[in-house]
């Protein structure tokens, strides 16, 4: 199997109520999180909140993370940043935590050519002493990292695998033709696609609403590995309910409050993402979902 065969949790980093970075409340939901035995956690990534934080707090959070989980499941970093120069230096300080790998997301804004994002890429691979995982997420970076680059990028030694958020199957099944071996892992970053995701040979899943269904989405991986798809398809629709309730808000919003009403604090969404007021629609419709699933046993 590949490196990250399996689930991985994209973890929302837990603030204080004053929006600072709580490692109690951290330590509470990695308790929370490998009671369910995922492949991994993925840290300071869109869920993460990365892009509100400062390189020394997600620095000190990471640090903090890879400690207190202590090698009881894979640890993956979201260190990308805007240019080749800040995002190596970044990476390096960060490998130097000893995390399973980082994980790179093309620069945003200014969009570069795709031979400028494979000249990143490889010059950032060059230079740091961990494993790279690759991020794709046009809606948010305004940049595809097209299926042609992925089969340059992919014969990279210390280039291991692509997570994909685009929700385009064009893209996946790209990746998946042109990736330089079976050892460059295929990552779905769509909830909502993970069961199609293995079906069209991904390897693994990096799921955000594992921080509220963990349990749930191991079980959809572990139930299509042993090819009971019938399973599979109802773990599978089980996630839906709260991604609807995820797009009535600001990323991570909904999925905050929920984790936090099923007894799991971990505190606001940094503004300018505001939480639900109490007693708004978003409130009760964020409380209807987390007690459903409690009364259904998913959670």
């Amino acid at each position: 199997m590949t490196p990250f065969s399996g689930i991985l949790v994209a973890m929302v980093t837990p603030f204080a109520d004053d929006e600072s970075v709580s490692t109690e409340r951290t330590a509470k939901l990695i308790d929370y999180l490998l009671a369910a035995k995922p492949t991994g956690l993925f840290i300071l990534g869109t869920n993460g909140e990365a892009y509100a934080m400062t390189e020394d707090e997600k620095y000190d959070f990471a640090k903090f993370v890879i400690e207190y989980v202590a090698g009881r499941a894979k640890v993956i970093v979201g260190t990308g940043l805007n240019s080749t120069r800040e995002t190596i230096a970044f990476s390096q300080r960060i490998a130097g935590l000893h995390p399973d790998a980082v994980s790179l997301v093309a620069p945003s804004f200014v969009a570069p050519t795709q031979a400028e994002l494979v000249a990143h890429y490889q010059s950032v691979a060059d230079a740091v002493p961990v494993p790279c995982v690759l991020y794709n997420m046009p809606g948010k970076t305004g940049i595809n990292i097209e299926p042609e680059s992925v089969r340059l990028l992919s014969q990279h030694p210390n280039i291991i695998g692509l997570k994909d958020s685009s929700g385009d199957w064009k893209n996946f099944d790209g990746y998946i033709a042109n990736r330089s071996s079976n050892d460059f892992t295929l990552i779905m970053g769509s909830d909502g696609r993970i069961l199609e995701s293995l079906k069209h040979g991904g390897d693994a899943a990096i799921a955000g609403t594992g921080n509220l269904l963990v349990a749930n989405v191991v079980k959809l991986y572990d139930a299509y590995r042993t090819g009971n798809l019938k399973a599979a398809q109802y773990y599978q629709d089980a996630i839906q309910p709260l991604r609807t309730v995820l797009h009535e808000a600001t990323t991570p919003v909904s999925l905050k409050a929920a984790v936090t009403a099923s007894g799991v604090n971990v505190g606001p969404a940094r503004r300018p993402a505001l939480m639900p007021a109490a007693g708004s629609q978003l409130d009760k419709d964020i409380q209807k979902v987390v007690a459903d699933y409690k009364a259904r046993g998913v959670i």
